[in-house]
C-alpha cells in the first residue's frame, strides 16, 4: 500500500543568541533521526523573534537543514510578524512584505502544496490573513485553485494558527490565537467544497485533537515550551512534543509524541528569552 510518513514540529523558537529552547529541538531531531520520516513539516514560529533579530531565522534554517530529511515550513508570527485580527487587535510587531520576503528567501514560499500518499498536502501562511498585503489575495486565489484541483484526493492543510476552537462563528476568546473571523468563513467554505480531512496547526502551545464535521483538527504540541495556566487558560494538553502522521490513500494515522526528555522551561526563562 502506498504510504507517506510525516512528522510535524512547531513553535521551536530557535535563536543562536537566546538558545533557551535549543535542547528541546535536539530531542525532536533525535526522534526524527530515529524514525526517518519521508518529510518534516514545521508549522511556524521557527525563530524566537526574527522581527527583532534576523539571525534567529537564519539559525532556524541551519537547524532545519541539520535534520537530514526533506522538510517544508510555513511562517509563524515570530518569523514574519503577526496579522491584525478580531476585536480590533493590532499586533505590536505586524507582518510586513519585507519580513515575508526575508523568510521566503531562506525557506521558499510561505504557501505550498504537494501530492503524497494519495493525499494533497497544503501549507498556508496564516500571517497573511487580514494583513492587507498583496500576498493575502495571491494566496487566497492560489488556495481556491489548489483545492479545486485536488481531483478527489483527501486534503490535509497545515497552518500556523488554528482555524477555530469549536465552531466557525463562535465568539473569539483570544483574538490573535485563531484565523480571524473575517477570513474564517471563506476559508471554511472553500475547505467544505472538497474533501479536507485534516487541519493541522501549532501556535497555541497546547496539544488538542478534535473534529468539526468531517475535518479533524490537530493542534500540535509546541517543541519549545508551554505556558502556565495563570498566563494562558488551558484548552488542551500542556506538554512539549511533536506529531507523527502516516498517510495512506484513504486514511491517516496520527500519534502525538510527548518525549519525557523535553524540558518545560520556567516562566523566568521565557521572560529572559523575550526580553527587549
Amino acid at each position: 500500500m502506498q504510504s507517506f510518513t510525516l512528522i510535524q514540529i512547531t513553535d521551536t523558537h530557535l535563536s543562536r543568541q537566546r538558545p533557551a529552547f535549543v535542547r528541546n529541538f535536539e530531542v525532536a531531531a533525535d526522534i526524527i533521526a530515529r524514525d526517518r520520516p519521508d518529510m518534516v513539516v514545521h508549522t511556524g514560529d521557527i525563530a524566537v523573534e526574527a522581527t527583532a533579530r534576523p539571525d534567529d531565522l537564519l539559525f532556524g534554517k541551519e537547524s532545519m537543514d541539520g535534520l537530514g530529511v526533506p522538510y517544508r515550513t510555513i511562517p509563524g508570527n515570530h518569523d514574519v510578524g503577526d496579522n491584525p485580527s478580531d476585536n480590533n487587535y493590532m499586533p505590536e510587531r505586524p507582518v510586513t512584505a519585507a519580513l515575508v520576503d526575508t523568510y521566503e528567501g531562506l525557506f521558499g514560499p510561505g504557501h505550498w502544496h504537494l501530492d503524497q500518499g494519495g493525499w494533497r498536502l497544503i501549507g498556508l501562511n496564516a500571517q497573511l490573513f487580514c494583513s492587507g498585503l498583496t500576498g493575502e489575495q495571491t494566496q487566497h486565489d492560489w488556495l481556491l485553485r489548489t483545492l479545486a484541483e485536488s481531483a478527489g484526493r483527501p486534503v490535509a492543510v497545515f497552518c500556523h494558527k488554528p482555524l477555530l476552537r469549536d465552531a466557525i462563528d463562535e465568539p473569539v476568546d483570544v483574538p490573535y490565537r485563531y484565523v480571524p473571523l473575517a477570513s474564517r468563513a471563506a476559508l471554511a467554505a472553500a475547505m467544505d467544497a472538497v474533501d479536507v480531512r485534516l487541519f493541522a496547526c501549532g501556535h497555541v502551545h497546547q496539544a488538542r485533537d478534535h473534529w468539526r464535521g468531517r475535518t479533524r483538527h490537530v493542534w500540535a504540541p509546541a517543541t519549545a515550551f508551554t505556558l502556565p495556566d495563570s498566563v494562558q487558560p488551558r484548552v488542551g494538553d500542556k506538554r512539549c512534543g511533536l506529531v507523527s502522521y502516516r498517510f495512506t490513500p484513504d486514511d491517516v494515522a496520527i500519534e502525538m509524541i510527548f518525549p519525557e526528555t523535553m524540558e518545560h522551561p520556567e516562566p523566568k526563562v521565557l521572560k529572559a528569552a523575550y526580553a527587549a
